[in-house]
C-alpha cells in the first residue's frame, strides 16, 4: 500500500499521494451527489433516455428510474474515489469512477448546445471542462504502474542474476 524504500521512491511517493487526491475528490464530488441528488435527476433522464441503454433493460427485465440511476452513479463514483485514494484497487476504481462520470459528463454538460446565453454556457462548459479533468485523472491511474508489475519485473530481475551467476 505505501511505496517501499529503494531507487524510485521520490516517484513511488509521487503516485501515492497524487492518487490520495485524485481519490479523494472524485469520491467528495460522489458524496455531495447523494447527500442533494435531486439536481442530477435531470441528467440522469437524458441518460436513460439513450435507445441502447433502454435495449439493454429491456432484456435484463428491469427498468431503472433517474432516481436510482443518480443514486447507483454517486455510489459508484464515491467507492471508485476511495478505491483510488487507499491505493487498495486503483485502477478497478477508476474505472467505476468512469463508468459514472462519462455518461453524465456527455449527458448533462452540452454548452454546445447553448447560443443565446452566455452565462449559462460558461457555466456548463466550465462543468464540462471539470468533467474531462476527472476523466483525464481516471485515465492516468488506469495507466499507471501498479505494485504487482514492479514485484514481478524485480523477482524476474532477480532470478537472472541469480542464473547470470550460475554460468
Amino acid at each position: 500500500m505505501f511505496p517501499k524504500r529503494g531507487r524510485h521512491l521520490d516517484m513511488s511517493l509521487i503516485r501515492f499521494k497524487a492518487r490520495a487526491l485524485i481519490g479523494a475528490a472524485i469520491a467528495a464530488d460522489g458524496i455531495d451527489v447523494l447527500r442533494s441528488p435531486e439536481p442530477h435527476r435531470e441528467v440522469a433522464e437524458s441518460v436513460l433516455a439513450c435507445p441502447a441503454l433502454n435495449r439493454l433493460a429491456e432484456s435484463a427485465g428491469r427498468t431503472v428510474s433517474p432516481a436510482q440511476a443518480v443514486r447507483a452513479a454517486a455510489i459508484g463514483q464515491t467507492a471508485g474515489g476511495a478505491l483510488i485514494a487507499t491505493s487498495l484497487a486503483p485502477r478497478l476504481g477508476a474505472l467505476a469512477s468512469l463508468a459514472a462520470t462519462v455518461p453524465a459528463t456527455l449527458a448533462g454538460y452540452r454548452f454546445w448546445q447553448i447560443k443565446d446565453d452566455d452565462e449559462a454556457r460558461a457555466r456548463l462548459r466550465a462543468g464540462f471542462l471539470f468533467r474531462l479533468l476527472v476523466i483525464g485523472a481516471d485515465l492516468l491511474v488506469l495507466a499507471g504502474p501498479t505494485g504487482r508489475s514492479k514485484r514481478r519485473a524485480a523477482k524476474a530481475a532477480k532470478a537472472a542474476k541469480k542464473a547470470a551467476r550460475r554460468a
